[in-house]
C-alpha cells in the first residue's frame, strides 16, 4: 500500500494533469457537445449512478451516446438490439473512448482519480463483492486502471478484481504514470472494448425482474399515490401487477382510467387484473403472484407508499445475502399524515446467535441460517415479523410455501409463519423505506375493529404453541397481544379499553412492555 506522502503526490498529480487537460481539451469537448446536439435531441451529458470510494455512490459524467428514449438506467447489454439506440456520434465516441472525457470534472470534484479501479455500476454486486477481498473498494475509482489495460470489458469478474487488487497493493505515483501511458496506447489500438460493456460483465450486471403485487379495494386518491411511488423507483427492471378487487363497475372504471393514464406516462409494465367478485386481500395477492413474471416478488398496499430506493435496496440486500425472503422496517402514519408508529426489528439486532452481520455503506445487514428457524419462529410469534409492504420473496421460495393462506386479516402473519417453517434463508435489512397507513375512521383492513378481531384470532392461534415455548416467551406474547389491543383502542379513541389493555400488557411483562413502547415511539 502507498504511503501518506504518495497519496498526497497522487492527488497533486491528479490536479496537475487534469486542470491543464481540461483547458486544452475544452475546444474538443465543445465540438463534441455541438455534434451531440445536432445529431439527436436531448442533453449533451449522461449521468449514471456509480460506486465510489468506501462504496459510497456518486454520479459519473459522460457524453451522451444513446437516444433519450433508451430505457432508463438499463445497462446496454440488457437492451434488445442496443444498436438501435446508439446515435451516430455516440458510436464514434464509444469507439474512441471520447465519451469518458467529462470525467475530468469528476476528478476535479474529488469523486475519482486519474488512475484507480474503474467505478462499478451500483448493481454490479459480484464485482463489488470480489473487490472487497482485495481492498479495491477503499480507494478512489479512476478514469483508467490496471484492469483497463489488461483486457477492459473482455475479462472475467474475478480477473478484473484480481487486477484491481494488484493495483491497490502496488499503488504509487510511478504505477499511475505507467497506467496512463499504457492506457493511451490501448485507446489508440481500441483494445479490450466490447460495445456496451457486455463482455464478461454480464453476470454481475444481472438485473432480475421484480414484480410488485398491488391489490386495490375502494381507494382512489391513495392508489394514485401508491402508483406514483412505484413510478419513482430507482430500480429500473420492475413490473406491476394491479389486482382490482372492487367487484363494482363504477370502481372498475376508475381503475381502468388510472391504468390507461399509467400506460401513457410510464414505461414500467403494468398488468391489470379485474376480479369478477370480491376475493379479499389474500386470494387477490395470490392471483397477482400467479400472473407475475418476476424472479423476486414484493407487495404494496393501495394506501401505502414506497420511498424511491426501496426496491433497489431490498433486492440488492437479498442478492448479496442470497436469502429466500427478507424484511425491512416500517413507518406507520395516521390519516392526518402524522407518524403514529415506527416498527424496527430491534430484537433481531440483539440476538446472540446471529449468523452473519455485514456492513454495506455503513448499513448493517442481518442473515439467518436455516438452523435458526425455530428461534426465528419464536421471535415471529412474540413480535410479528410482518408488514406486507416490507416483505420481499424469491419467487421460487414463495411458490414452495404456497403463497398467502386464505385469511384476509393477518394474512401476512400466517404467510411468514409458513416462510419460517419452510426451510428458507431469512434476512433483515434495517432501513425504513415504506410509509404505511393506519386507519381509525375508515373501513380499511387496518381499521380498529378489524384489527382487534384479527389480533384476538391470532392470539388464539398462538396458544397452541405455548406448551412448547419458554415461559418468558409466553409472557412476551401475552404482553404484545394486550399492547396491540391497547394501541387499537387508542387509535379509535376508546380510552377505557386502552387503559385496561395497557395495564394487562404491563403486568404480563413490565420490562418488555416498556422496551416495546420506547422502540415503537422512537
Amino acid at each position: 500500500m502507498e504511503s501518506v506522502m504518495d497519496i498526497k503526490k497522487r492527488k497533486m498529480m491528479d490536479y496537475l494533469i487534469t486542470i491543464p487537460a481540461a483547458v486544452v481539451l475544452a475546444p474538443v469537448m465543445a465540438s463534441i457537445a455541438i455534434w451531440i446536439k445536432l445529431d439527436s435531441p436531448g442533453p449533451v451529458f449522461f449521468r449514471q449512478k456509480r460506486v465510489g470510494i468506501h462504496k459510497t455512490y456518486f454520479d459519473i459524467l459522460k457524453f451522451r451516446t444513446m437516444r433519450t428514449d433508451t430505457p432508463k438506467d438499463m445497462p446496454t447489454h440488457l437492451l434488445k438490439n442496443p444498436e438501435q439506440y446508439i446515435t451516430r456520434s455516440g458510436a464514434f465516441l464509444r469507439k474512441t473512448s471520447l465519451d469518458e472525457l467529462p470525467q475530468l470534472f469528476n476528478i476535479l470534484k474529488g469523486d475519482m482519480s486519474l488512475v484507480g479501479p474503474r467505478p462499478a455500476l451500483w448493481n454490479q454486486y459480484d464485482l463489488i463483492a470480489e473487490r472487497d477481498r482485495y481492498g479495491a473498494n477503499d480507494v478512489l475509482p479512476g478514469l483508467t486502471g490496471w484492469a483497463q489495460i489488461h483486457g477492459r470489458d473482455t475479462i472475467s469478474i474475478e480477473e478484473k478484481a484480481t487486477l484491481d487488487g494488484y493495483y491497490v497493493k502496488h499503488q504509487s505515483v510511478w504505477m499511475d504514470i505507467k497506467c496512463i501511458f499504457l492506457t493511451a496506447l490501448s485507446v489508440l489500438k481500441h483494445e479490450g472494448v466490447v460495445e456496451g460493456g457486455t463482455g464478461a460483465l454480464q453476470k454481475q450486471d444481472r438485473m432480475p425482474l421484480v414484480s410488485v403485487v398491488l391489490v386495490s379495494y375502494r381507494r382512489e386518491t391513495e392508489l394514485k399515490k401508491a402508483l406514483l411511488s412505484l413510478s419513482e423507483q430507482s430500480y429500473p427492471n420492475l413490473e406491476i401487477i394491479l389486482v382490482d378487487d372492487n367487484a363494482d363497475r363504477e370502481w372498475n372504471k376508475k381503475l381502468e382510467h388510472m391504468v390507461e393514464i399509467w400506460n401513457k406516462k410510464n414505461k414500467i409494465p403494468l398488468t391489470y387484473i379485474q376480479n369478477s367478485k370480491n376475493l379479499g386481500s389474500a386470494e387477490s395477492r395470490n392471483k397477482g403472484i400467479r400472473a407475475s413474471s418476476g424472479e423476486y416478488i414484493t407487495f404494496l398496499d393501495d394506501d401505502d407508499r414506497y420511498m424511491p430506493q426501496k426496491v433497489e435496496h431490498q433486492l440488492h440486500h437479498m442478492l448479496r445475502t442470497e436469502s429466500d425472503f427478507s424484511i425491512t422496517d416500517l413507518a406507520l402514519y395516521d390519516e392526518q399524515g402524522r407518524l403514529a408508529e415506527k416498527r424496527t426489528r430491534y430484537y433481531l439486532k440483539h440476538r446472540k446467535n446471529l449468523s452473519d452481520r455485514e456492513k454495506l455503506q455503513g448499513q448493517e445487514e442481518y442473515v439467518f441460517e436455516k438452523e435458526e428457524a425455530k428461534d426465528l419462529f419464536a421471535q415471529h410469534l412474540m413480535y410479528h415479523l410482518t408488514g406486507t409492504d416490507t416483505l420481499m420473496f424469491r419467487r421460487e421460495y414463495l411458490e414452495k410455501i404456497g403463497g398467502f393462506p386464505p385469511i384476509n386479516v393477518g394474512d401476512e402473519f400466517y404467510l411468514m409463519n409458513q416462510a419460517f417453517t419452510g426451510g428458507g434463508r431469512f434476512s433483515y435489512l434495517p432501513v425504513c423505506e415504506v410509509k404505511a397507513m393506519v386507519h381509525t375512521h375508515t373501513t380499511g383492513l387496518s381499521s380498529s375493529k378489524s384489527k382487534i378481531d384479527g389480533e384476538n384470532a391470532l392470539y388464539e392461534y398462538k396458544k397452541q404453541y405455548f406448551s412448547q415455548m419458554k415461559k418468558s416467551y409466553v409472557r412476551k406474547i401475552r404482553m404484545r397481544h394486550h399492547l396491540v389491543l391497547a394501541y387499537a383502542y387508542l387509535r379509535s379513541k376508546s380510552y377505557g379499553g386502552f387503559l385496561a389493555q395497557g395495564i394487562q400488557a404491563f403486568v404480563s411483562d413490565p420490562v418488555s412492555c416498556l422496551v416495546m413502547v420506547i422502540h415503537h415511539r422512537s
